[in-house]
């Protein structure tokens, strides 16, 4: 592996759990203090985005098992509590201080190659053997 390559474990994170940098910075949020709660509102303050895409992203690592809802609505979510997710969380945000570039070209090259693929399942192939 070439020191501008990110580690297998690193990508498959990525490729498993990540599909936008904004969604990226809230994980990376929350792995930073995997103790803490956070509100949408705070969320929203850290990251500056919108507090219906915050929402949004929230609950979508909610159903990828990375965030837990509280009952609590003041502090409605916090980090997951399985180690192995919070240790490949802070090692993501490692790479992503020292090489953000490689993190975020392994986010979205996924999209080109899923949308290569897609394009190449249309393509016309010759049946004529003499081409």
């Amino acid at each position: 592996m070439s020191e501008q390559e990110l580690p297998p474990s690193i990508r498959n994170f990525i490729s498993r759990y990540v599909r936008s940098v904004e969604q990226l910075e809230i994980l990376l949020l929350f792995s930073q203090e995997p103790d803490a709660a956070w509100s949408v509102q705070k969320v929203y303050d850290a990251i500056l985005s919108t507090p219906q895409s915050v929402e949004r992203w929230l609950d979508e690592l909610v159903r990828n098992g990375l965030l837990e809802k509280l009952s609590d609505p003041a502090a409605s979510y916090r980090c997951c509590t399985e180690d192995s997710l919070i240790s490949q969380m802070a090692a993501l945000g490692e790479f992503y201080r020292s090489k953000p570039v490689r993190v975020i070209e392994v986010i979205y090259r996924r999209d080109v190659n899923a949308a290569q693929s897609f394009a190449d399942a249309f393509k016309i192939k010759t049946t004529d053997q003499t081409s």
